[in-house]
């Protein structure tokens, strides 16, 4: 039987996308899944006939640091990780944890909402990456980043951070299609019956296509298996970014208004300019998720031979707001950070 990969998060926009991809490129690898319940199994499996379920949540402490044990790699889009990491630490096989989190941890409000900052982080710089896993508590995703490097230096366990920019592209997992930022966008734009903005629009994230995001965890998966062979580093050095454009909000603020204009689904291409607290009223995290500024160059993957072939960003707008005209209403409700 070859490599063992213990999945969590397969219900998930990212780890229900990862599979296929995985499969067609090893179908040697046994790739295990972590569900909920019996119903996300069926799913699973009729998506995936030839993947191992796992029931239990991130509660099940002895369910995780089971298949962690088991497994030559975890690859983890939740929290949980303590568990997954001790779980590695108690199989004795040198297995590799992955846990995907995201560059929203780096978002930048220093130069006010709106406005563009000229903070550019590196993942091949010591001093940045060291900066990031410093962050304080107020910082997204930093919570589940530090009990990750601190489980990581106490049980000894090889291990590495993906941190995906904004995410596009429609998934083709068996259960959630849709990222956050833009979908939320794009929703929220279609129920104002009018596009906006925050302030000037002119912050500034990174972008990756779904596509080439699961290229990338392809990638570190195959590193892992290599053990001594590998060219990779892993924590505390092992942090990943994974980009491949850069873009200012208002941009996709008018693109999205644009094709949703010539759709017939506004009245208008126009674009509001919406204050803080107009943002915040439409989201409550509005202001953040569309007004700040997050960027970091990838260099660490591109040494390591990854290269990116999938959409831009623009080229994906229009199925994206397809989507969410046609299938997006059945995921609204349950859109938060976790379970990507």
């Amino acid at each position: 039987m070859g490599p063992r990969i213990f999945i969590t998060g397969v219900t998930g926009y990212i780890g229900g996308h990862q599979i296929a991809p995985l499969q067609a490129k090893h179908p040697g690898y046994h790739l295990v899944a972590l569900v909920r319940n019996e119903s996300q199994a069926s799913l699973i499996k009729a998506a995936f006939p030839a993947i191992e379920t796992i029931t239990g949540d991130l509660d099940s402490d002895e369910i995780l640091q089971v298949e962690a044990a088991k497994a030559d790699v975890v690859l983890n889009h939740i929290a949980g990780a303590v568990s997954l990491i001790k779980g590695i630490a108690n199989g004795g096989k040198d297995a590799t944890f992955i846990h995907i989190s995201g560059t929203g941890i780096m978002t930048d409000m220093s130069t006010g909402a709106g406005n563009e900052s000229s903070k550019i982080y590196n993942d091949m710089s010591p001093k940045d990456v060291a900066e990031i896993l410093s962050f304080d508590a107020s910082h997204i995703h930093r919570d589940v980043e530090e009990a990750i490097v601190a489980a990581a230096k106490e049980y000894g366990v090889r291990a590495a951070i993906i941190s995906p920019p904004m995410i596009h592209g429609v998934g083709h997992g068996p259960v959630k299609k849709r990222s956050i930022q833009v979908p939320i966008l794009i929703e929220n734009i279609l129920k104002r019956g009018k596009g906006f903005q925050v302030l000037e629009g002119n912050n500034i994230w990174n972008a990756i296509h779904i596509d080439d995001l699961s290229s990338a965890i392809t990638l570190l998966t195959e590193e892992a298996l290599k053990g001594a062979q590998s060219k990779a580093v892993w924590l505390p050095e092992g942090y990943y970014f994974t980009e491949t454009e850069e873009f200012r909000w208002s941009s996709i603020s008018h693109a999205v208004s644009h094709l949703a204009h010539t759709s017939g689904l506004l009245q208008t291409a126009s674009v509001d300019k919406l204050s803080v607290e107009e943002a915040t009223q439409i989201h409550p995290w509005g202001a953040i998720l569309w007004g700040g500024n997050s960027r970091g160059s990838a260099e660490r993957l591109k040494m390591l031979g990854w290269k990116a072939s999938g959409k831009r960003f623009e080229g994906s707008l229009a199925e994206m707001v397809e989507f969410e005209v046609k299938a997006g209403e059945g995921e609204r409700q349950k859109l938060t950070f976790e379970g990507k």
